[in-house]
């Protein structure tokens, strides 16, 4: 894996006067402080938790509101932590999120997951304070968002959720209107610095075009993705329409390869699996493969 693009020194990074990349360059949180709350969008894994809650505490911060985009397993594992560190903030997810995490399969693999993915980080010199995740966090008391919510932080500054589909179930992305600063998790795809996104349209790929075109609706100014760093000004846009034309060109491929998916499968894996992809198990990112070649068969 190559060197972190950016050192973790760097964290908490100043990404606007109101948002605060946290976490560690490959499993990215952000901090919107309003005049009277913040609100903390993203959980990340076990593994980076107590790097984030020392650097909520050297900005001198307990956030009110700890936003879960998805319940995939890079961004709520560290859900557990943070809640614990921080038990009076309000957990918000969107609808569909408990029903997923709560299904007998996800759990072991939550978990499987979590560990694989912090001993990755300890590899790459983040160490962990404290054990993988042994459970699956407890949500079922959450602030559910139905289809949009606005959390009001003070100041004029508002932190906009809009539930979406196409990646996760229980996927939501966010918008803070006075920055013009977009929050897209993994809807935009996984995000590989200098080289765009690798798309992951899980559940539908028709509405993971439409959530695309949803965000650039907004002509945000910055996009946050969940791994590797914001893109920001031109970047922004740029990273739109690199995250259209992967999605496009890899439906197309998918739907006139003269492979069999399994042959597919394997040399999609075999041009994603490297760099910070191998923070992942071999195992998921292979069913990672399977389930975009079978959703574009939907199409």
């Amino acid at each position: 894996m190559k060197f972190h693009t950016i050192p973790q020194e760097k964290f908490p990074l100043e990404v606007t006067s109101h948002v605060r990349m946290l976490g560690n360059y490959f499993f990215n949180l952000f901090l919107v402080i309003g005049q009277n709350k913040s609100a903390l969008f993203e959980a990340g894994i076990s593994g980076g938790v107590d790097c984030v809650i020392a650097q909520l505490n050297a900005l001198g911060i307990c956030p009110d509101y700890l936003v879960l985009s998805h319940p995939h397993s890079d961004h709520i594992t560290g859900l557990a932590g943070l809640m614990a560190q921080f038990p009076r903030a309000r957990v918000v997810m969107a609808k569909g999120a408990n029903e997923f995490i709560t299904h007998p399969k996800a759990g072991p693999l939550l978990v499987k997951e979590d560990f694989f993915m912090s001993k990755g980080l300890e590899r790459m010199g983040i160490t962990p304070g404290r054990p993988p995740l042994e459970t699956i966090p407890d949500i079922h008391d959450a602030l559910v968002v139905e289809e949009k919510k606005s959390l009001d932080l003070g100041g004029d500054i508002f932190l906009d959720l809009i539930k979406v589909e196409g990646h996760s179930p229980g996927n939501l992305i966010g918008f803070v209107k006075k920055d013009k600063t977009f929050f897209c998790s993994d809807s935009l795809g996984f995000h590989y610095p200098g080289r765009g996104f690798w798309p992951l349209f899980f559940t539908n790929a028709a509405a993971y075009v439409s959530t695309i075109d949803l965000i650039g609706s907004f002509n945000p100014q910055i996009i946050c993705p969940a791994h590797q760093g914001p893109l920001i000004a031109s970047n922004a846009s740029k990273g739109l329409q690199d995250a259209r034309d992967i999605t496009h060109s890899t439906i197309q491929r998918i739907k006139k390869t003269s492979l069999s998916d399994e042959k597919l499968a394997q040399k999609m894996f075999k041009e994603s699996y490297r760099d910070e992809f191998t923070l992942y198990t071999r195992e998921n990112i292979f069913n990672c493969m399977q389930l975009l070649i079978k959703r574009a068969r939907e199409t």
